[in-house]
Parts: structure tokens; C-alpha cells; sequence
């Protein structure tokens, strides 16, 4: 690792009391220079590539994984894309990868949007999510489940780290968007405030699919911090627009005894 790289981020609890490597990335302990200081991972934003390909590196040795992980072009939407091996960046479109394979290394990039990390120890089969208000309402993280049970996973052996993303005291949103994501489970209504200006939980509404799913609420990891509220330790779209980096979300399931 360069003299000087220290890329810090929050690791899962509930994932690594299982063994699983599971973390989202801080802004900080990276190579690049502002607006993106420092530990960005997001490319075509200004901050040159070498930069990313550094700091990619340097999270992959900190966090002791044994490749780069898998990433793809985010859209939005539920697409899914299985991955093995050894990772790179897929030119397909999706917002949720899988593996069944140990030591296999998935991740997702946000800034602002919830980073979701699912994983079932029985199995061996672990998912990366990105899920922004689009995605939230259109169920991705149900479809990863559903995806998830079609190869023999039971909902109630799931794990899930929900990661940072914007709070409902920051995402204000307009009456059609609180619209589509009441509608995305039951009781996701109760996560919406309408007055006296409309706000969203994002981190909550997706907990409440998951639960509708079959998880127990006691997989369920909520990482409590907003990226748009603090800016010492997070980039956010929200606050920052164009200047706002990308952090990564990541998970690797261990290789069995």
C-alpha cells in the first residue's frame, strides 16, 4: 500500500460475528485531491482514474481481501449480475450482483443511495445492493431475495447490513416520489412524513421490505448515519452535486473449513 493510504470504513458486526467481510468505505484515507477527498470511488467524475485504481487497491489490502471486487454500471433499476472470481468492472447495466462463490468480492457504489449487504452463511451466497429512491421503489432488494431463494436460500437465514445513505431528516422529496415508495411494501407509509414537508427514510422502507421477504428484524444491520448531514465523513449527491465522490459497499464471504 502507498505511504500515507489508510482507507477507513465502517465494517458490518452482525456480518463478521459470521465471518463474512462486509464494510462501507468512508471519504477518508484515500489518494484523491478535492473536491473528492479523498477515498473516491467513483469514476467519469474529474478525479483521474489512477486515483481510483489506487485507492481500490489500497481498500482491498486494508480490508484483507483476496481480489478487487466486482462492480457494474449502476442504473437504478433491479437487474442483477451473478459474479466469480476475480473482480473487475462490468460494462452490463445493474443494481444487484451476487455470488456463490468464497472469497469472491461484490460491491456497489453510492452517494447518498443505500448500500445494502446481504449474505447467507448456510449457502455460501452473498448479494451487494444499490438502492437509491428509484430502486426502493421498484423492490431491488426484494428481487436480490427473491433471486437469492431461487438457488435454495431461506429468507430466515439472510443477513443484512443496511449501510449510510441520506436520513429522512435530509431526503425531501416530492408527493409523487413519497407516492411510489408508500406503495413499494406494506407499511412503508409510516416512513413518510407529509408534514410539514414530505420526507422519506430510505434505510427504513428497505428494512420493511426485507422483512416482508421473511428476514428476521434481528439480521437486520442499520448502520445509523446520514451523508448528507455529515460531511467530515461521507460524500453526498444531495449536498454536493458533481463534487460529490463515491464511497464503496462491499462484501466477500470467507472460504469454507
Amino acid at each position: 500500500m502507498p505511504r500515507g493510504l489508510n482507507p477507513e470504513f465502517l465494517p458490518s458486526s452482525l456480518l463478521a460475528e459470521y465471518g463474512i467481510t462486509a464494510l462501507f468505505s468512508l471519504r477518508t484515507g484515500g489518494i484523491s485531491p478535492p473536491p473528492f477527498d479523498s477515498l473516491n470511488f467513483g469514476l467519469d467524475l474529474g478525479d483521474p482514474e489512477i486515483n481510483i485504481k489506487t485507492n481500490l487497491d489500497a481498500l482491498t489490502k486494508s480490508a484483507a481481501l483476496t481480489s478487487l471486487p466486482h462492480q457494474v454500471q449502476q442504473v437504478h433499476g433491479d437487474k442483477l449480475l451473478w459474479c466469480k472470481g476475480s473482480g473487475t468492472m462490468h460494462n452490463e447495466k445493474a443494481d444487484i450482483l451476487l455470488t456463490d462463490k468464497a472469497e469472491t468480492a461484490l460491491a456497489v457504489r453510492t452517494a447518498d443511495c443505500l448500500p445494502i449487504l446481504l449474505a447467507d452463511p448456510k449457502t455460501g451466497i452473498a448479494a451487494a445492493i444499490h438502492a437509491g429512491w428509484r430502486g426502493t421503489a421498484a423492490q431491488v432488494v426484494t428481487s436480490a431475495v427473491r433471486e437469492m431463494q431461487s438457488h435454495g436460500v431461506q429468507a430466515e437465514n439472510i443477513l443484512a447490513s443496511l449501510g449510510p445513505c441520506i436520513g429522512p431528516c435530509c431526503f425531501h422529496v416530492d408527493m409523487i416520489t413519497a407516492d411510489k415508495l408508500a406503495n413499494s411494501t406494506p407499511q412503508a407509509e409510516l416512513q413518510i412524513q407529509r408534514d410539514p414537508e414530505i420526507t422519506a427514510d430510505l434505510r427504513e422502507i428497505n428494512a420493511m421490505q426485507l422483512i416482508n421477504c421473511g428476514l428476521a428484524d434481528v439480521h437486520i444491520e442499520r448502520i445509523s448515519a446520514c451523508t448528507a448531514c455529515d460531511n467530515s465523513r461521507f460524500f453526498s449527491y444531495r449536498r454536493d452535486k458533481k463534487l460529490a465522490g463515491r464511497h464503496l459497499a462491499v462484501v466477500a464471504l470467507p472460504r469454507r473449513p
